[in-house]
């Protein structure tokens, strides 16, 4: 059987959370609250919580000692709307139809040319979380795409 891309991309992107989901109610009574951060520019280094003694981020280092820390990911592209994208839909920029072409520039501080935006059909991480129930919020710039029908 031939499966799309959209279909293939949405059930990844839901396995991931069932398993997420899976493996953490299972320790505890109540579902867990969840919060991703995603920030343009910040480097490895420059929270408290990975050592960085000159800048002094309490909150945050608070939120991922007594929390669930990912440190090791990529990604999916240098720029910040096809990264959202890619992160909302669990794919990758190519194939949710958010990406740019990086043909002025070899590196994300050159204006790139962006193409596309994300389609009403792709499924959103907010959307699988609210099948369990979750209420979500998006705080800080956030665009679906460039064009008119996006």
């Amino acid at each position: 059987a031939v499966v799309s891309t959209q279909s293939t991309g949405s059930l990844m992107l839901k396995c991931w959370i069932f398993l997420l989901l899976l493996n953490i109610t299972s320790c505890q009574s109540s579902p867990p609250n969840i919060i991703i951060m995603l920030m343009d520019d910040m480097g490895w280094g420059d929270i408290g919580i990975n050592g960085n003694w000159a800048k002094e981020t309490p909150n945050i280092d608070k939120m991922a000692a007594e929390g669930m820390l990912f440190t090791n990911f990529y990604t999916a592209n240098p720029l910040c709307s096809p990264s959202r994208a890619a992160l909302m839909t669990g794919r990758l920029p190519i194939r949710n139809g958010f990406y740019s072409t990086n043909a002025h520039a070899r590196n994300a501080y050159t204006p790139q040319t962006m193409v596309g935006g994300i389609h009403q059909y792709e499924v959103l991480l907010p959307e699988l979380l609210r099948e369990a129930d979750y209420k979500s919020k998006i705080i800080g710039k956030w665009h679906l795409g460039h064009r008119r029908q996006f």
